[in-house]
């Protein structure tokens, strides 16, 4: 290009500038914060436990707290289920128990309906830890992270 040398040459771009590099900064944030938000685990089945079944303390055992309901335990497990998707749902005899990242709950026939029993993972770990060792849940609650590939999950 010519100039009559009283004016400069246009400059040309260098590269990325300050505008590009907020873009990036901001993309990559929103990146990692979804990739972080997606690892917590919000469920948690005690507010809904405590406001949909009826309180049974004389029925306590294990350091779990029960209550009860006139439905069947495969309703009311799948109940729980569905309010606060639990990390696994497994099934030994007519008890179904439901695994999350803060607890455990067990839901087994009583008289015409269920007894649900909610406990602190550590305590409902330790309660049937001989039926959980089968299953390989850990005595410490679980990750956040699920992960796993093709034919994992519940």
């Amino acid at each position: 290009m010519h100039t009559n040398g009283d004016e400069p040459a246009p400059r040309r771009s260098s590269g990325l500038n300050w505008k590009h590099w907020t873009v990036i900064g901001v993309v990559l944030a929103l990146c990692c914060g979804g990739l972080a938000f997606t690892m917590v685990d919000f469920s948690n089945p005690t507010g809904y436990i405590q406001s949909t079944y009826t309180r049974a303390s004389n029925l306590d055992e294990g350091g779990g707290k029960a209550y009860t309901s006139s439905l069947s335990p495969a309703s009311v497990a799948d109940d729980i289920d569905d309010a606060e998707e639990a990390r696994d749902e497994r099934k030994k005899g007519d008890t179904y128990f439901l695994q999350y990242k803060d607890n455990i709950v067990s839901v087994e026939p009583y008289r015409n309906g269920s007894k649900i029993l909610l406990f602190k993972y550590r305590d409902g770990y330790h309660h049937y830890s001989s039926v959980f060792l089968l299953w390989g849940w850990s005595s410490s609650p679980p990750s956040p992270f699920r992960g796993g590939g093709p034919g994992s999950g519940k």
